[in-house]
């Protein structure tokens, strides 16, 4: 309960000023709700001995050994409690005052309230307070009636102390109090004893352990001495006059005992009246009155209705032939229902022979409440009647027990047509108990054949909300007989909605899946069911039935906004539907099959289109691409065969997509374009890809490139080597990304017969990468040196010294000095240079460039004795120059050449 609805002592106050009859509920319902948490900003002290400490504190006190400490412990904790400033106290704590103020009214509907708290409340504290001061009140104003249910409900709640917060030790002094008031009572004012005494008494109920009750034993076994200070462990006796506590002060009037008997709830308090009555006011039971007799009959107690009974047969004025006149006849029959053996058999009896007009619906609730001698004679007065008489709705009653089940099964199989069961009694069988469900199986499956019954009336069943408390076994049942129809004439729709059914939905949608036709099933609400998780699977199910719908009846559109869903379900089954049965025509509104590929390039490389959109197209287009199309997983998946004409994969669209920055768009244009790049005569443009961002397109120009006269190339895409541009690859040396570079210069040592020469070695020389300048050096040196020098020199690998023929090496070492001196004297600007992949400086100028040739010059010649001998010459010429930095280069690599070499006599300086 919140706290704005939390009850309060202001409301039971108002309630209580006017007397309402909710009060005591509403006393009830405080009881029940849990203390209220402190307001906002006013938390309480960490040490605060709250409300809750009390009750644990109190708790343990009632745990230690003796009495006065309990009662010490008791009692600090209480004043610990009160002597706190500003503690909130809970609501309940009020209700002390508020009872006894209603006690004070003394009005019929206070005590009203009074009484019922006092029978119902659990014994808490508040409430508890108001109770005590009201029992002493009621003690010193001789008031019996609320004397009466305190003793009583002191008496027997000892026993459950435990489940109270008043300790036990406080009801047995309030219970031994009672009985001493009782007591004192019975010695100084006798004739209001039995009032007292019997106030008490009336309250004790059926469910009383009487082993534990105190009060009531010491009324009608005081004399007996078997009790102790604490205890008087007996059940009640069968002679309760023997020993009954001050048995003049009962012989004084039979009004308290005539009281008693009228409305005490347990047979020994009944008992008790009724042997004082016997006893001692023989001449009042004499003259009882019909009225009082009829009751007594209505009263649930074994030994009031043995009393009746005995009274009616003493007495010739009660004969059984007089009863109906005297108005006892229902008072008679209603002893048929007794818990008296003795009362049931009078009743029997008179009924047999009185009332043998018994109307059809009391017998069948005899049958179903009485005991067994009642069945048998309610079960039997039924089977003498008329089974169309009694009915369908009854015999179906009849058939759930098992006195009457075997004579309704007869009639109802006997007596009545197949066609006067009607459904509604057949449903009602069904749903019924289970005596009626044995017996509405065996029944349907002997008058009917599978599939005869209307199936309405199967899915009536089903609907039935009843159902949902007994959907064992019925719903299999239900399902079982549904079988023998086929789903056309269940209703697909109807069988669409129950697919949803946690119980029995998967099998309406296994029939549904497996239907060849389902006429009537809107397509559209199908589709509309695929957003609703509980009917996805099947609706996607029957959707992708092409034998139920097509592909125009789900339309291209719909199934696109399908593939736009975020919801991987819906778009792979969108995804899966438009690659396996939509033809390329059908992306268009003309139904023009070059028009829908158009359509489709546009879904796969469209700017604005989402990521499971051109998934789709992209796949589409792979998938029915006539080459690479049989090598999909997809179309190996669904059997694809490819329907989109080569032409219409034009470089004009799939070029630019390589450069694309989704991964997407260039993965499917990367697999085309393998494809197709010889086909569409744009593979010796293939050195624009080696500059792209993305690695996989400069990974598919590096293998067009560096696979060129393999054996096994992909034809498809790789170059021939005399398509091998010269310029392109050189220039592809200059690239800003490393990887190029590296495959460039691997591509000129290769095909260096194709694509080399001097001249451009000594543009290469001039390269921002170092590695490239030191190749293109020893390259030089390496295919131009004259063959001559040294002696007995080879390339490397080859097995003897090339021939002086060639053309394209210098004939002697002066005309390498030559093309050296003319190289460094004639360097132009240096080109730009790299600091990392992608950042790119300002050019240099010629004479930092001449610099670096010059050591890239020097470190061949520090690796390679010969190279420095020729080279040294060169060197020293441009220790002369008039560029400081010139010749400061110079001067410092011949003093390292000649270091590394001084065994060669190099010259220069």
């Amino acid at each position: 309960m919140s706290t704005s609805d939390a009850l309060n002592a202001a409301d039971l106050e108002r309630l209580a000023q006017a007397e309402s009859p909710d009060l005591a509920d509403a006393v009830l319902a405080l009881l029940e709700q849990s203390e209220p948490e402190p307001e906002e900003g006013k938390a309480l002290p960490k040490d605060a001995f709250t409300f809750e400490k009390l009750l644990r504190s109190l708790t343990q006190a009632q745990a230690r050994y003796n009495s006065a400490s309990r009662r010490e412990a008791s009692a600090e904790a209480w004043q610990r409690f009160q002597a706190q400033k500003d503690m909130p106290q809970p609501a309940r704590l009020a209700l002390a005052d508020l009872l006894v103020s209603l006690y004070a009214k003394n009005t019929d509907a206070s005590r009203a309230i009074i009484l019922e708290l006092a029978r119902k409340a659990d014994l808490r504290f508040g409430l508890w307070g108001g109770l005590k001061r009201i029992y002493k009140l009621a003690e010193a104003n001789h008031d019996a009636e609320l004397f009466g249910v305190l003793a009583w409900r002191f008496d027997v709640e000892r026993r459950q102390a435990y489940r109270h917060e008043v300790s036990g030790g406080t009801l047995q002094y309030l219970r031994r109090r009672a009985w001493r008031y009782l007591r004192h009572l019975g010695a100084a004012v006798p004739e209001l004893y039995p009032q007292f005494a019997a106030e008490v008494l009336r309250h004790y109920d059926e469910d009383t352990t009487w082993y534990s009750v105190w009060v009531a034993h010491h009324i009608w076994a005081h004399g007996s001495g078997n009790y102790t200070a604490t205890s008087f462990a007996i059940q009640p006796p069968n002679d309760t006059l023997k020993h009954r506590a001050f048995p003049d002060a009962w012989k004084r009037s039979p009004d308290a005992l005539m009281r008693l008997l009228d409305t005490c709830l347990s047979d020994p308090a009944a008992r008790f009246a009724i042997q004082g009555l016997r006893k001692d006011f023989p001449e009042t039971l004499r003259n009882v009155t019909p009225a009082w007799l009829d009751r007594l009959a209505r009263r649930p107690l074994g030994s009031a209705h043995d009393f009746l009974v005995e009274t009616l047969q003493g007495s010739p004025e009660f004969h059984q032939g007089k009863l109906r006149a005297l108005g006892l006849h229902e008072a008679v029959l209603a002893l048929l229902l007794s818990p008296s053996g003795k009362a049931r058999t009078y009743a029997i009896e008179y009924a047999r022979a009185h009332a043998q007009d018994l109307a059809a619906d009391r017998l069948a609730e005899l049958v179903a409440q009485g005991e067994s001698d009642v069945k048998s004679f309610a079960a039997a007065v039924l089977e003498k009647r008329n089974p169309r008489e009694l009915g369908l709705e009854l015999l179906g009653r009849l058939l759930s027990y098992k006195p009457t089940a075997a004579f309704a099964a007869r009639s109802l199989e006997q007596s009545f047509d197949r066609a006067e069961l009607t459904a509604s009694f057949l449903r009602d069988m069904y749903l019924g108990t289970s005596e009626q469900l044995n017996w509405v199986k065996g029944f349907v499956s002997s008058k009917y054949a599978a599939g005869e019954m209307p199936v309405a009336f199967w899915k009536e069943l089903l609907e039935d909300p009843r159902l949902k408390k007994k959907r064992y076994p019925v719903e299999g049942l239900v399902v079982k007989a549904l079988s023998a129809y086929t789903p056309a004439v269940i209703g697909p729709e109807w069988m669409l909605d129950k697919a949803a059914n946690p119980t029995f939905g998967d099998q309406m949608a296994t029939w549904l899946k497996r239907a060849d036709s389902l006429p009537g099933l809107d397509v559209e609400k199908v589709k509309g069911l695929v957003f609703s998780a509980k009917h996805r699977e099947v609706a996607l199910a029957l959707l992708g039935n092409r034998k139920l719908f097509t592909a125009r009846q789900l339309t291209v559109p719909w199934l696109l906004a399908l593939a736009r869903r975020a919801d991987p379900t819906l778009h792979d089954f969108a995804h899966r539907y438009l690659l396996e049965y939509v033809v390329p025509a059908d992306f268009s509104d003309t139904g023009d099959a070059a028009a829908g590929l158009e359509r489709l390039f546009e879904l796969a490389l469209g700017a604005k289109q989402p990521v499971p959109v051109r998934t789709f197209a992209q796949t589409y287009l792979r998938c029915h691409h006539p080459v690479i199309g049989p090598e999909q997983p997809e179309s190996k998946s669904y059997e694809l065969k490819p329907k989109a004409p080569r032409k219409a994969y034009t470089p004009e669209k799939l070029w630019p997509a390589l450069f694309d920055a989704r991964d997407d768009v260039r993965r499917f244009a990367l697999a085309i374009t393998r494809a197709e790049l010889r086909a569409w005569g744009w593979h010796t443009r293939v050195y624009e890809l080696a500059e792209a961002e993305a690695k996989e397109i400069r990974n598919l120009a590096y293998d067009a490139l560096l696979r060129a006269g393999e054996d096994g190339a992909d034809a498809r895409y790789v170059l021939h080597p005399e398509e091998l541009d010269p310029v392109k690859v050189f220039s592809l040396t200059e690239s800003t990304r490393r990887s190029t570079r590296e495959v460039a210069v691997e591509l000129i040592r290769r095909h260096y017969a194709r694509l080399g020469g001097a001249e451009r070695l000594a543009w290469l020389m001039q390269s921002a990468d170092r590695e490239v300048g030191l190749f293109a050096v020893r390259l030089l040196w390496e295919k131009h040196r004259p063959t001559h020098l040294p002696e007995g020199w080879k390339p490397a690998g080859a097995k003897e010294a090339p021939t002086a023929g060639g053309g394209e090496r210098f004939a002697d070492v002066a005309a390498l000095r030559d093309f050296l001196r003319k190289m460094l004297f004639g360097l132009p600007p240096g080109r730009a240079k790299e600091a990392r992949e992608g950042e790119v400086q300002k050019r240099l100028s010629a004479s930092v460039a001449k610099r670096r040739v010059i050591e890239l010059v020097r470190d061949l010649g520090l690796d390679d004795e010969n190279f420095a001998r020729v080279v040294s010459p060169v060197l020293g010429e441009f220790t002369g120059s008039m560029a400081k930095g010139e010749w400061q280069s110079c001067l410092a690599s011949l003093v390292q050449l000649r270091t590394a070499h001084p065994s060669a006599q190099l010259g220069g300086l």
